[in-house]
């Protein structure tokens, strides 16, 4: 499956962001999270590729990693166990969508820049305890992020 174009690319590192040396810390996308659900509550998530310092087990914190879906309160409460992620892809679609997935393409933290999946609204991916990606189809999304989490 290819990458389609986002509306926007938003950068968020923890020194600009959340007034944190560190990067790509789990209470970080629970606050990315957060925000997004501020702004749209009805998102049904995918996670991908993740990999990361926990205290237990990163399976039993997304057991339905690769193909289940999981609420925005889900996966909340899940990235708020994770220390920091090292990778990770997490995409938000319209609740109720049947989503299909190309089980030889499926969603990796570095691919190519955009969306990879052409239902989805947005994607947020971890990149090497350094930053996360958020793309996404709502330019007003990234305008809220922006303004709320720079307080």
């Amino acid at each position: 499956m290819g990458v389609k174009e986002s509306a926007f690319l938003l950068k968020i590192r923890g020194m600009e962001y959340f007034n944190d040396e560190l990067s790509c810390l789990g209470d970080q996308l629970a606050e990315i999270l957060l925000c997004i659900k501020e702004f749209k509550q009805d998102y049904q998530w995918y996670v991908f590729d993740v990999f990361g310092s926990t205290h237990s087990s990163l399976f039993e914190l997304f057991p339905s990693q690769d193909l289940s879906v999981m609420s925005t309160d889900q996966l909340i409460d899940s990235v708020r166990q994770v220390v920091q992620f090292e990778s990770g892809v997490f995409i938000g679609f319209q609740k109720g969508l049947q989503i299909e997935w190309d089980l030889n393409s499926m969603p990796e933290t570095e691919k190519d820049e955009g969306i990879q999946h052409s239902l989805a609204d947005i994607e947020i991916r971890a990149f090497d305890f350094s930053y996360f990606e958020v793309y996404g189809n709502d330019v007003e999304i990234e305008k809220h992020l922006v303004h709320n989490l720079n307080k």
